[in-house]
């Protein structure tokens, strides 16, 4: 089923709570409101003219720059000088957090994007772990990075940083540490490989033909 028809679908059963389908850009998605992500999920996932039953990819993003239409320039995640301290800067985030679902139809063959957008002082959206239960993972991936919370999650804890580890890296105003547990944190890049130089594997001369060894012109 094309996207535009499984929206239409989405958008019978939400009512107001579907914002809106957009299809330029990369990828064609669904904007839902946050509160009712969980309701929408479980809906693609059991209808049966829908059935999608695999979270592909959950992915948090930071908006920070761009507006409620995508224009704007992306701002750049800060990380290290050439000379290994941590960047730092002035500016201040100000811009949307989200959440994109990527979904699939493993028996109807079809795919469909769904986005939630909150503002970074909420910066919180329903779990979706009761419909799929990989979106544990997800979850905590994004909100180890990110920040975002998952509201109804049973486990929601770091999964790729330590517990002690202080703010979320993929947050646009987020600062590289330059020491962590006493350890400095340096960022410069490796000029010269760490592992020892090995030669190259010269490749074994060829065996000789017989005849080889004949003089030339020789029978």
């Amino acid at each position: 089923m094309e996207q535009k028809a499984i929206y239409e679908l989405l958008a019978e059963h939400l009512g107001a709570a579907a914002l809106g389908f957009t299809e330029e850009g990369v990828e064609a998605y669904a904007d839902i409101e946050p509160a009712k992500i969980a309701d929408a999920a479980a809906f693609l996932k059991d209808d049966e003219r829908l059935q999608f039953n695999q979270l592909m990819c959950l992915s948090g993003i930071d908006w920070d720059g761009l507006d409620e239409n995508g224009k704007g320039k992306s701002v750049a995640i800060l990380g290290y000088t050439d000379e290994g301290q941590p960047e730092t800067s002035d500016h201040i985030s100000v811009g949307d957090f989200g959440v994109a679902y990527h979904l699939y139809s493993h028996n109807l063959k079809h795919k469909f994007t769904m986005r939630v957008r909150v503002t970074r002082e909420v910066a919180a959206v329903p779990t979706v772990i009761n419909v799929w239960t990989t979106a544990g993972w997800h979850e905590r991936e994004a909100w180890d990075l990110v920040g975002i919370r998952f509201e109804g999650h049973p486990d929601l804890r770091r999964m790729l940083l330590d517990d002690d580890w202080e703010g979320h890296p993929l947050r646009k105003d987020y600062q590289m540490p330059s020491m962590y547990q006493t350890v400095p944190m340096s960022g410069k890049n490796l000029i010269k490989s760490p592992f020892p130089e090995t030669p190259p594997a010269v490749a074994p001369a060829p065996p000789a033909s017989p005849g080889d060894d004949k003089p030339e012109g020789g029978e």
